[in-house]
């Protein structure tokens, strides 16, 4: 029983993880009478204690080292293009213009909070922990493929959105830009080497394109936003892909030389 305490331990708090996203995230309960209020509360309980429950999992399996802060600052200058597509998903001429309305400002810290409990939990289930893993799994393919992997289960994830009543076409277009988004919050986690520039640009992006669908009404996607995102995203696109291509070229570099002094020593 010693030998196996540890994952005993990583599989209790992975299930403690699930059932608190089934009972505060599903369950009929309610909270607070207000219908929208009650709906963020449910879900911003249910991320957190997700979020609580897997982080231990991460020292754990020995990736703790991705929950420490602070970096060099051209790190974060490097993540300046990866800021813009965050902001850019803001509906500042929709709602500017009248086309959306914000009616609930009421709830916006509320809502706020549930984009940053959304940002923790995805950020150390998909980077923190799944991330290292994939590394670990394909150590010898440089980092291209560890990445390509975590980001299509990260837009496979938001399939489930089709369970909550989600339509199929919105649904297959979020996992798809999700794959996308999962790829430049991967190589954040590279460069930045911690997952928490990761968690403020998720909970960044998720704020401004679900806050009118969330507290508001309107069509906040006008040709405004839709241009705005495709000049910065394809920005950000240029810039994150030439990084990893060359970051997956050093890797597979130093993997080469490892293998090469080792088999110089075993040689000697």
């Amino acid at each position: 029983m010693k030998k196996y305490r540890k994952e005993i331990i990583m599989l209790a708090l992975f299930a403690m993880a699930c059932v608190s996203l089934f009972v505060f995230g599903e369950g009929p309960f309610v909270i607070v009478r207000d219908e929208t209020a009650d709906k963020l509360v449910h879900e911003t309980l249910a991320r957190f204690l997700a979020f609580a429950f897997l982080l231990p999992v991460l020292p754990l399996c020995g990736y703790g080292k991705v929950l420490r802060s602070g970096s060099r600052p051209r790190a974060y200058l490097w993540c300046l293009p990866c800021l813009f597509v965050a902001v850019c998903n803001f509906p500042f001429y929709a709602v500017i213009s009248g086309g959306a309305v914000i009616e609930r400002v009421d709830l916006i810290w509320l809502f706020a909070l549930d984009c940053l409990c959304v940002g923790l939990m995805e950020e150390v289930l998909f980077r923190g922990l799944l991330q290292s893993l994939f590394f670990d799994i394909f150590r010898n393919r440089g980092a291209i493929i560890p990445i390509a992997v975590n980001s299509a289960l990260f837009g496979l994830w938001h399939l489930t959105n089709l369970f909550g009543g989600g339509a199929i076409g919105p649904t297959l277009l979020q996992a798809g830009y999700s794959f996308l988004i999962g790829a430049m919050l991967s190589a954040v986690l590279l460069r930045t080497g911690n997952i928490w520039t990761g968690v403020f640009l998720h909970a960044l992006f998720n704020f401004g394109g679900l806050i009118v669908p969330t507290l508001g009404s309107g069509a906040f996607q006008d040709a405004t936003f839709w241009v705005l995102t495709a000049v910065f995203g394809i920005i950000c696109l240029a810039h994150v892909l030439l990084w990893l291509l060359k970051m997956d070229k050093q890797l597979k570099k130093q993997k080469q030389d490892g293998g090469e002094e080792a088999n110089s020593e075993s040689d000697a």
